[in-house]
C-alpha cells in the first residue's frame, strides 16, 4: 500500500513539474521534492535505523534531567517492529492535567522548545 501510495504521488509531481506555472517566482523541481520525501519516509519505516535513533537521542539528551526516553529493546526489535519501554505520559495541551499535577506552565512553555533545539 506504501508502494502504491508512493508511485501515484510521483505521477503527481511529475504533472506538476509539467504544469506548475511557477508564477510566484518559486523554482520549484517537483520530482526531486518527491524523491527526496520518498527516500525521508523509506528511512522513518526502518525501524532499525529508527531505533538507532532513539539511542543517539538518549545519549545526546543524557545530561538533562527534564527529558526522558524510553529505552529501545533491540533483542526483539526487527525493520518492521520497534519495541519500546512503556513511559506513562499525557500531553501537554491537557492543561487540567498539567494543573493536577502542579506543573509549572511557563516552565513547560520554555523547555518544550528548548527540546527541539538543542
Amino acid at each position: 500500500l506504501f508502494d502504491v501510495d508512493l508511485k501515484n504521488l510521483k505521477k503527481l509531481a511529475e504533472l506538476l513539474d509539467k504544469f506548475d506555472p511557477k508564477s510566484d517566482g518559486a523554482d520549484r523541481d517537483w520530482v526531486s521534492i518527491y524523491e527526496e520525501s520518498e527516500r525521508l519516509l523509506y528511512l522513518e519505516i526502518d525501524y532499525l535505523n529508527e531505533a538507532a535513533n532513539c539511542e543517539r537521542f538518549a545519549r545526546d539528551f543524557s545530561g538533562i534531567e527534564w527529558v526522558r526516553v524510553p529505552e529501545v529493546y533491540n533483542e526483539v526489535t526487527t525493520e518492521r517492529v520497534i519495541t519500546m519501554e512503556f513511559i506513562e505520559s499525557f500531553k501537554l495541551t491537557n492543561i487540567k492535567r498539567v494543573e493536577q499535577m502542579g506543573l509549572d506552565r511557563e516552565l513547560l512553555a520554555k523547555r518544550t522548545p528548548d527540546g527541539f533545539l538543542m
